[in-house]
């Protein structure tokens, strides 16, 4: 009987740890809940009445104040930047989480805020972090104010900031990774995402043009995705310009705390120990699933070498994002003051 009993738990963990990598890899929810089309996005930037200042001085905490209550998690999801590995890995925790998949299931028709779980005690808030529609329902429906969520995940940076407000504001928190590791990921990402087909990813033409080539037909632009987004800018029709990179520096700085990919451990340490979340009992199972396991890592490429031809190219298509990457390196290294008196650095590795 007890063997019996340790079977089926072995089946029940397999099968919820296959669910967080369909659900967080490969996003599987229904195509309407799917990014809207650009055309779409550039317009709502203005109309949802986005003012960046005002939700950064209101509805954001700063990262050196003192943590509240009522604050909120929100995890800016940077795409090719581990960010499947750290929704599995939070989700995993038993956190209560804001992402796309909290529309499921029908969910997208509640007409009140609530938590609800699946078979395998996943929790999720019922609204979408993932799209401007989403993250307008979510404020209509009193996300930032209700305290239900521990995790709010979303690309979509000073849109979901809006949700928040002065007595209930967003910790902003990040994972960092190179912009030319992370473009080059990516280029090879959307040749074979077939399940992104609704959020303008999947481009499997890509396979009949080489890295080389695809980057050759930029000579002469800039394109900045990390920037353009922590600004709230298009990045196809809005040029960036050195004022720009002073106000993203401002705001990492500021208002985000900041991980590295290549620090990964120390990056998590840091995450779990800022929110609280070090002695949660079910950290060690999912970290060492899905952070040092990696069991949800599906993307496989061919590296970009620093100083060759392409790397060189892409450094100054890429400018402003490899400029806002090194300073977020170097605010690495400052944030580890935030540290001294929470952790015994001889057990916690936060450095």
């Amino acid at each position: 009987m007890e063997e019996q009993r340790k079977t089926t738990r072995r089946v029940i963990t397999v099968a919820s740890i296959i669910l967080l990598i369909l659900l967080n890899i490969f996003d599987l929810v229904p195509s309407k809940f799917s990014e809207a089309p650009r055309q779409l996005i550039r317009a709502e930037r203005h109309a949802k009445g986005l003012h960046l200042d005002y939700v950064l001085d209101n509805h954001t905490a700063n990262v050196y104040d003192p943590l509240k209550e009522t604050d909120t998690a929100v995890y800016w999801h940077i795409h090719k930047a581990s960010g499947s590995s750290v929704k599995s890995y939070y989700t995993c925790m038993g956190k209560v989480m804001v992402d796309r998949v909290g529309v499921s299931n029908g969910h997208h028709e509640d007409k009140q805020i609530a938590v609800w779980e699946n078979e395998y005690h996943f929790r999720w808030v019922n609204v979408d972090s993932s799209t401007y529609d989403g993250l307008t329902r979510a404020k209509e429906l009193g996300l930032g104010n209700s305290g239900l969520a521990d995790v709010v995940v979303t690309a979509l940076l000073p849109a979901a900031l809006a949700v928040f407000s002065h007595s209930h504001q967003a910790r902003v928190f990040a994972l960092f990774r190179h912009p030319i590791d992370r473009a080059a990921s990516l280029y090879y990402y959307r040749q074979v995402s077939s399940w992104e087909v609704g959020q303008d990813v999947y481009r499997p033409d890509l396979a009949d043009v080489s890295i080389e080539k695809f980057y050759q037909r930029k000579r002469g632009t800039q394109d900045n995705p990390i920037l353009s987004a922590l600004l709230n800018k298009d990045r196809v029709v809005e040029t960036l310009t050195d004022e720009d990179l002073a106000k993203g520096k401002e705001i990492l700085e500021q208002k985000v705390l900041i991980g590295l990919t290549n620090k990964m451990e120390a990056s998590m340490n840091r995450f779990d120990t800022y929110f609280g979340w070090y002695d949660d009992e079910n950290r060690p199972r999912c970290r060492n699933l899905f952070i040092d396991r990696k069991v949800n890592s599906n993307n496989s490429y061919k590296r970009v070498e620093p100083g060759s031809q392409l790397w060189n190219e892409m450094a100054v298509i890429m400018d402003y994002d490899i400029k806002l990457y090194n300073y977020a390196v170097h605010l690495w290294h400052e944030q580890r003051k935030l540290f001294y008196d929470t952790v015994d650095f001889n057990l916690v590795q936060v450095l």
